[in-house]
């Protein structure tokens, strides 16, 4: 008979066990605040979700899929809904593209001073508040003393509307976001087209392949990854609009910029539906995750991992 042989299970010794018991205390922290401030509360805004009431409510009633419900047969909801989508994808779309533009030709030009002043001006508007930044477009974007309609008048054309009409005024505040947001993501594609290797491009210019092949089979395969990436971080943050509607439109005109953030906090705090307002949150949350595996299952194969 043979023996069979058991498995022994390594002691540990007493510096591994303190290595291991520092490394829980240190990670500790930020489990704490994980827990505390992204679990939790979305636990408890779907918990909310199935209750009605209002804020001041002592026991809400349990009312189920109620307020699902009412938000699918309201139109205005609808109507919230479709801007939201429109508004992300104007600004991740544009984002991108003049992103993707204006990084390869910074990276082009090689000098290393205007690459710098251009940057600045740039990143600029990224640093800059968004309180700020909506306050003094709506400055400029007014329909009667804005100073863009003003240049507009002076050149011989007609006023534009820019925010007083339900046609333009979701088009003006993503043009807005896409502004302050640009050079966040020029830095990031930039930082890309840095790392592609000097030798793939010796031997395209070997082999005579044009500039815009070259850009369109190697540059962009090689910074595809970035891209994804910006992307992704462009769409969460065009679902997360709110400061920049509520200063410059309100939701308005006729609720044509009315986005699903700004629709959750009007039925939290200026209607008093709670229940109604978290289950608009747990759907944009869907919504969110939804894209968001879109996007990495679309990319898949469009992907490239150096």
């Amino acid at each position: 008979m043979s023996r069979e042989k058991t498995a022994v299970r390594p002691a540990y010794g007493k510096n591994e066990k303190r290595e291991r018991l520092m490394g829980y205390i240190l990670a500790a922290p930020a489990v704490i605040l994980l827990v505390v401030f992204t679990v939790y509360p979305l636990i408890y805004l779907i918990y909310r979700s199935l209750f009605g009431g209002n804020l001041i409510a002592k026991d809400p009633d349990f009312v189920g899929i109620e307020n699902y419900q009412t938000l699918f047969e309201s139109e205005d909801f609808h109507k919230v809904l479709t801007n939201t989508l429109v508004y992300t994808l104007i600004t991740v779309v544009l984002t991108i593209v003049l992103a993707v533009i204006i990084a390869s030709w910074l990276h082009s030009k090689r000098n290393r001073k205007l690459n710098d002043i251009t940057q600045t001006f740039i990143f600029t508007p990224h640093i800059i508040s968004v309180v700020s930044v909506s306050t003094l477009f709506l400055w400029l974007m007014d329909s009667k003393m804005g100073f863009l309609n003003s240049v507009l008048n002076a050149l011989g054309f007609d006023s534009y509307t820019f925010l007083a009409s339900p046609d333009t005024a979701l088009f003006s505040i993503a043009l807005v976001m896409v502004w302050k947001g640009l050079g966040y993501y020029v830095l990031l594609i930039m930082a890309a087209l840095q790392n592609i290797p000097s030798n793939v491009y010796e031997a395209a210019e070997i082999d005579d392949t044009p500039k815009l092949r070259t850009f369109f089979k190697i540059t962009l395969p090689m910074i595809s990854p970035t891209i994804l990436f910006t992307s992704v971080v462009a769409t969460i943050s065009s679902f997360k609009v709110f400061d920049s509607v509520s200063i410059m439109t309100g939701g308005g005109p006729l609720n044509s910029t009315n986005t699903l953030v700004y629709y959750i906090y009007e039925y939290a705090y200026r209607y008093g539906k709670p229940g109604q307002a978290c289950a608009a949150g747990v759907i944009l949350l869907i919504f969110v995750c939804a894209i968001t595996f879109l996007q990495f299952k679309v990319s898949k194969k469009r992907v490239y991992y150096q």
